[in-house]
């Protein structure tokens, strides 16, 4: 496999970068090798018609007035038949002069490389976020709040540990002695209504906070930031502008809602999906708000 060089084609001007397509491999002077429009790829080829290297006395390269097997000074080469006097030779062979560069799609010229899959990017070039990272950086966020959230309801959880440990006891104890059980609790002795909205609120709360003041300080969350991740107006791939206050709001609330209600678990799992089947690889929460995610390395 071939190295992947630095560097970038020649930039046509008024143009940020060079158009994909084949170029001259910096690598191998034989070779072209694919230019994505970001970077190199690792698919090379040979070049079809690469310059002859110089030959001896009588050698003629493609395109030249000389004749195959013609010597200079009018001799025949050896095994060649005679040419009959006043016939002109087969005209040489022309070679079109090698284009480089991106070709259009659906014209003649190079194909793409068999099993290439266009880079997904914003409209000013930059790549989106591919549906993996972008999980994996939802499943970091989640670990870090509910670390958080835990903490600020141990008092809740310790009175439900309690509860729990004082029947599990009074079952032992009645086995032991041969005792009736003693009847099974319902849910409202292992945990109040009211403990259960607090819990609800901080876990809500919570959440909707760590995305807003992420986003709108760093335009990523801890999750994002770690796996090369950054939140953007939806076509301004390489703006530096913070997100407005009520693009962060909609896009947090609109991922933090569903988890309220089982009802809503469509909204989570269309909002999950919709990134596989979106052009632009938006979720819902991105739609609501005119975002979009990219790339950062």
């Amino acid at each position: 496999m071939s190295e992947i060089p630095v560097g970038s084609p020649p930039v046509p001007p008024g143009r940020h970068a060079a158009p994909s397509g084949w170029y001259p491999d910096p690598v191998n002077p034989a070779n072209e090798r694919y230019w994505d429009g970001w970077q190199w790829s690792r698919n090379t080829r040979p070049i079809d018609n690469p310059a002859p290297p110089a030959g001896p006395p009588g050698y003629a390269p493609p395109g030249t007035s000389q004749s195959p097997g013609q010597l200079p000074s009018g001799q025949q080469s050896y095994g060649q038949p005679q040419q009959p006097a006043g016939q002109q030779p087969y005209p040489p062979q022309q070679y079109p002069p090698q284009q480089y560069g991106q070709q259009p799609y659906g014209q003649p010229g190079y194909a793409q490389p068999y099993g290439f899959k266009p880079i997904a990017t914003t409209a000013d070039g930059v790549p989106l976020a591919g549906w993996w990272s972008r999980a994996l950086a939802i499943v970091i966020d989640a670990v870090l709040v509910s670390t958080v959230a835990a903490l600020l309801a141990m008092p809740i959880y310790l009175r439900m540990a309690q509860t729990v440990g004082d029947f599990f006891r009074e079952s032992f104890r009645a086995a032991e002695q041969g005792l009736p059980m003693p009847p099974q609790p319902d849910v409202s002795t292992f945990i109040s209504a009211t403990d259960q909205l607090i819990l609800l609120a901080v876990t809500f709360g919570l959440h909707t906070l760590y995305l807003v003041a992420f986003v709108r300080w760093r335009s990523a969350t801890p999750g994002k930031m770690i796996v090369g991740l950054r939140v953007v107006p939806v076509d301004q791939g390489r703006s530096t502008e913070k997100l407005s206050w009520s693009a962060v709001v909609f896009r947090a609330l609109c991922w933090t809602l569903p988890n309220t209600y089982a009802l809503l678990i469509v909204v989570r799992i269309a909002d999950v999906v919709l990134p596989l089947t979106n052009p632009r690889r938006q979720a819902l929460h991105d739609l609501v708000a005119r975002t979009q995610v990219i790339r950062t390395r």
